[in-house]
């Protein structure tokens, strides 16, 4: 019975394990609660092949188990999830031939668990923290470069704990191996045990929690800070044109100044002074929505100040129901994207869309130059530039805004025109 009850807590251990490496490394295609109860019924189906005692059987359904949840539950190819299920089982036959090593080393017996419970344990329990030892150092191996450069020293730290489990670990067995334990102290042992194993995953759970709320706080203060700066810039766009409607106002009187001028230098000199005020204004009255006209002017001037060609039609939507944060933000970040995309093509272009369809959704496409195919992984965009500490951020903050109106976002990219291609759907309500 003690053996059974090691088992379980042995296979919860494992499960756990695989959750969180999995969770770490790939990015989930379903819903968290379904990912966690297809593992968990995963690793049940695990637990029962192992009760057959059959090395060669066990390792079949390891393997065979693992890859169908990898396949099944995260956005990754079969050869992907078969090289992880065949590195879960190495390490886990490695260190517990490991572990059996160092027994027979310490204690005479390379097969006392079999008929020792304590030994068994120590088997058990040193083996796993040394599995989730060597499993954690694979997926810092395996992580993305950003990622791996987000984790700070103190991650080198938490290797401290299973090592110094798996030296308590050792003492305690060579304590039981020179003194027979009365069985209070027997439960004991086995309770200790059994809770330094899951206190070891525990750390890394919580460390690996705590980079994902800091890394999330860090991109909702970047988004916060970029929005801040946009509605600045629109501030000082719309006291332009509030200067610009005063000066136009005033036109006929600097008209008739002109007029009433005899002398044609005096003529320039006036005109000049006047020159400045008329070149810093240039605002597109399109679309009957002020906020994109404003949007459409800024990027109508950075285009032409970087010789982009950027053809706009918003003649028969202008998304007038969106809030003018959500709308700069939106469009803001996907124009920014087209730029730095088209002013690295050899020929640069942006083509903006917004349209209306038979009253049931309004349309966004935007398509820019882009000679070189994005490259993605795991359904996201890599940036090919060098710092790279903002990417990503633009998109989440455009994700975020569909997701706020219930609309439809997708991408795709068009080889044969060398043009990266954005649509969103707006659904009218």
């Amino acid at each position: 019975m003690p053996k059974y009850i090691i088992d379980v807590f042995m296979y919860v251990f494992e499960w756990l394990l695989f959750f969180y490496y999995t969770n770490t490394l790939f990015r989930r295609k379903r819903q968290t609660a379904v990912t966690i109860i297809a593992s968990f019924v995963g690793y049940i189906v695990l637990f029962a092949a192992y009760q057959f005692n059959i090395t060669y059987l066990n390792a079949i359904f390891i393997i065979l188990v693992n890859s169908l949840l990898i396949k099944l539950l995260f956005d990754v190819g079969y050869k992907t999830a078969v090289f992880h299920s065949i590195i879960f089982l190495v390490v886990m036959f490695g260190t517990e031939i490991l572990v059996m090593s160092l027994s027979n080393l310490l204690f005479g017996s390379f097969n006392a668990f079999e008929n020792e419970i304590i030994a068994y344990l120590f088997v058990i329990s040193s083996s796993k923290v040394l599995y989730l030892l060597v499993m954690v150092l694979l997926l810092n191996l395996f992580a993305q470069k950003e990622d791996r450069e987000q984790r700070s020293k103190i991650f080198w730290l938490l290797f401290l704990v299973p090592l110094s489990s798996i030296l308590m670990l050792t003492a305690f067995r060579y304590i039981t191996y020179l003194v027979e334990l009365p069985s209070e102290m027997s439960l004991l042992w086995m309770v200790a045990c059994l809770l330094t194993l899951f206190s070891n995953i525990l750390v890394f759970f919580i460390y690996e929690y705590s980079v994902k709320s800091t890394k999330e706080l860090e991109q909702l203060k970047a988004l916060r800070i970029r929005e801040e700066q946009d509605k600045k810039y629109f501030e000082v766009i719309e006291q332009s044109n509030h200067e610009m409607r005063v000066f136009s106002h005033n036109i006929r009187n600097h008209l008739t100044q002109i007029r009433n001028l005899d002398d044609i230098q005096e003529v320039r000199s006036y005109v000049d002074g006047l020159y400045p005020d008329l070149d810093t204004f240039s605002r597109i009255g399109i679309s009957k929505n002020p906020m994109l006209d404003l949007i459409i002017s800024k990027y109508t001037a950075l285009c032409e100040k970087h010789h982009i060609r950027f053809d706009v039609d918003v003649k028969t939507a202008n998304l007038s129901y969106m809030e003018n944060t959500d709308l700069s933000t939106l469009l803001n970040n996907l124009l920014d994207n087209a730029m730095e995309s088209a002013v690295q093509s050899k020929v640069k272009w942006i083509e903006l869309k917004i349209f209306s369809r038979n009253q049931q959704y309004d349309g966004l496409i935007l398509s820019n130059s882009c000679d070189e195919e994005p490259t993605e992984k795991n359904g996201k965009l890599l940036t090919s530039k060098k710092d790279k500490s903002e990417h990503g951020l633009g998109i989440a903050a455009v994700k975020k805004i569909v997701k706020k109106y219930n609309a439809i976002y997708d991408w795709n990219y068009n080889e044969r025109k060398n043009a990266f291609l954005t649509t969103i759907a707006f659904k009218k309500a």
